[in-house]
């Protein structure tokens, strides 16, 4: 159903000190990471190598810093990730995730009615963080940026982040899914331009207990990381 293209990313949450051991192999063998400088999904980028996103990038960009709160609410607060082009298994590292482009159409997408009774779930509700949901504290003016960075015109940022909220809530309790071998395949429920923090699905920030999720890459992941828009890309947990 969906065929692979030739993208991939392997990603890796370490702890510092691991982080620092691998630098150092990585650097006896002449391999630099490169450092995220704009935003967290800087190393997707294709032509980067291997690359991580030090704590301090989490929330850097103006963009990204309330949806950072689902990050500093994670397991994975405090720890290093690591994105890689190969597999850094002789370094004896399990990927978090494997990502890769696919083919993926999805069967159905909710209208507003469902965007509402996503965000209406209780798991949801008690896995959002309280900064993610206080869009006020960032003012209209980075919402109206926002929104003309996107080429939206006819929606307000509050009606659009319904859609951000709902997306992320399918991730944590699915309605939107198919169903393979391994279980449901929960998916993005927009395109790139009406959704936000796609990085969160990507690292399993959010979604971890699904095996597979097909994600929709956010405006930064496209801006910052060079991913096709509207695209969906194959998200594993090995």
């Amino acid at each position: 159903m969906c065929e692979i293209k030739e993208y991939k990313k392997y990603t890796y949450w370490l702890e510092e000190k691991e982080f620092y051991v691998l630098e150092y192999q990585l650097r006896e063998r002449g391999l630099r990471l490169v450092e995220a400088k704009k935003a967290a999904c800087d190393p997707l980028f294709k032509e980067v190598e291997i690359g991580f996103v030090p704590l301090g990038a989490w929330g850097k960009n103006p963009f990204c810093k309330r949806p950072s709160s689902w990050y500093k609410a994670s397991p994975f607060a405090d720890k290093i990730l690591v994105i890689s082009s190969f597999d850094l298994k002789e370094y004896h590292f399990t990927p978090e995730t494997i990502i890769q482009e696919s083919d993926f159409q999805p069967p159905r997408l909710p209208d507003r009615e469902g965007k509402l009774k996503l965000i209406e779930q209780e798991s949801y509700q008690k896995a959002k963080p309280t900064e993610w949901e206080d869009i006020d504290s960032e003012g209209p003016e980075l919402h109206n940026q926002w929104l003309k960075l996107m080429g939206l015109r006819e929606v307000s940022y509050e009606e659009l982040f319904i859609t951000h909220c709902a997306n992320h809530s399918n991730f944590i309790e699915p309605t939107y899914f198919i169903i393979e071998e391994n279980g449901p395949v929960p998916y993005s429920i927009d395109k790139t331009s009406h959704i936000c923090s796609a990085c969160l699905e990507f690292f399993n920030i959010i979604g971890a207990p699904f095996r597979k999720k097909m994600v929709v890459p956010c405006p930064g992941a496209v801006l910052f990381a060079g991913m096709a828009a509207n695209r969906y890309y194959e998200v594993v947990r090995p």
